[in-house]
């Protein structure tokens, strides 16, 4: 365990001492700050339609988190699938490149030591750039208005369920980067590869849409992004939970075995 959070300190400390990540941090919460004003305004447009037309019962069936955390989230998990590739790209790669994972080898660190520190690392900072996306749902918070009987206008328990699964699909995305990561010494190739393997993820959700039976069923299951529409309707199950945390073992142990791997060459 030792050795693990010390590979895992390290990784954690390349990551914000070099401008690649806060490039992304940047890039990242500048998409999403962009989404969040738009639907923002398309939330007050929508508002004062329903006011000038006198469907008022409409406009009070609106509420802020479904209208725009909601949508925002649901964006938030598609960045992932570009930028969290990106993150992962050099852990294992640039060790292979540099021949120093072979060196690695020759010391008492097991093979999933390394995997599972570099994971760690990687995780951490997938949550932080979680973290700097919690100012969107504080400023709804302040304001935002009253909701009924002077409650908060915005939901907390679903915007706790939509980071919870945010980051259960990030762990997911981070274990299938560090999988790319480890099978070449480019990270330009574990980078698109990555992203490759994440968008046929993506497009089996779409060809579920529409299909019945069991196909439809097995290919719905099978989508990334489709898990996560109930955590950001507020809703838990433990078959989402579930397999995003199969995805992201699946990763991690077929990484191992690519790091193990290196061991006999």
């Amino acid at each position: 365990m030792g050795s693990t959070l010390a590979i895992a300190r390290k990784e954690t400390r390349l990551y914000l001492t070099t401008w690649t990540s806060y490039v992304l941090f940047g890039f990242f919460i500048l998409i999403t700050a962009f989404f969040f004003q738009r639907l923002v305004i398309e939330f007050q447009l929508q508002a004062l339609d329903y006011a000038q037309s006198q469907q008022g019962w409409a406009a009070e069936h609106m509420n802020l988190t479904d209208w725009v955390l909601g949508p925002v989230f649901s964006n938030m998990s598609v960045f992932f699938l570009i930028m969290l590739p990106m993150l992962t790209m050099r852990l294992l790669a640039e060790e292979r490149r540099q021949k120093t994972l072979e060196l690695l080898m020759t010391t008492p660190v097991r093979p999933v030591q390394i995997v599972l520190g570099k994971y760690l690392a990687a995780l951490l900072i997938m949550g932080i750039m979680l973290g700097l996306t919690v100012i969107f749902p504080i400023l709804l918070a302040v304001f935002g208005g009253s909701g009924t009987e002077g409650a908060s206008p915005v939901d907390w328990h679903t915007v706790g369920s939509s980071y919870l699964g945010l980051f259960l699909m990030g762990a997911a995305i981070v274990a299938i980067g560090l999988l790319t990561s480890a099978a070449t010494e480019s990270q330009i190739v574990a980078v698109v590869t990555g992203f490759a393997v994440l968008l046929m993820f993506w497009v089996i959700g779409l060809a579920a849409r529409g299909q019945e039976g069991f196909w439809g069923g097995f290919l719905e299951y099978l989508s990334l992004t489709t898990h996560l529409e109930n955590f950001v309707r507020g809703i838990i199950k433990l078959s989402d939970v579930v397999y995003y945390l199969s995805l992201a073992g699946v990763g991690l142990f077929l990484t191992h075995g690519v790091v193990d791997a290196q061991r006999w060459r």
